[in-house]
């Protein structure tokens, strides 16, 4: 795991997270270069399968295998992160060590939408669980699930 991991101020998030791979003695690979090319181009936050085809646009050569590796090893190492949604895929992006941006996740149930809310905004939940029912809620991997005001507004309902 990276730990913290300051945003290159010269080449951005994709130079930082190349500068991460060579500290750490890993290989920079065509793969592993075109997730965080991928991922640093977006705001999106992107699914395995989308990633993979960006990543083909940039170069035709890799192959699926390679970008799921490329996606696992970002992820170990702190580069990448992924929520999950209350169903589908997982959803890729650069974590907030490369962004600058801690950031949590809600998703909307009608139109799928995914975004980002601040980090802090259920830390008076996380405590008052910690306090009362010892239970600790880490929330990094996980979209909370409702209705955007767009669809709120629209009358719709979740799925």
């Amino acid at each position: 795991m990276v730990g913290s991991v300051a945003v290159d101020g010269g080449g951005g998030p994709v130079s930082a997270g190349i500068a991460v791979l060579r500290r750490h003695g890993e290989r920079v690979t065509p793969a592993r270069r075109a997730v965080l090319e991928v991922l640093g181009a977006t705001t999106e936050h992107l699914s395995a399968e989308e990633v993979l085809g960006r990543a083909l646009a940039i170069s035709r050569s890799l192959h699926r295998t390679t970008i799921y590796r490329a996606l696992e090893t970002l992820g170990e190492l702190g580069l990448v992160t992924h929520v999950h949604t209350d169903h589908g895929p997982a959803f890729y992006h650069l974590s907030a060590p490369l962004t600058g941006t801690p950031h949590l996740h809600v998703r909307c149930r009608v139109c799928e939408r995914i975004m980002d809310v601040p980090a802090d905004l259920l830390d008076d939940a996380v405590r008052r669980l910690r306090e009362t029912a010892g239970f600790l809620l880490l929330v990094d991997h996980t979209a909370l699930a409702g209705l955007c005001s767009g669809c709120e507004a629209a009358g719709g309902h979740p799925g």
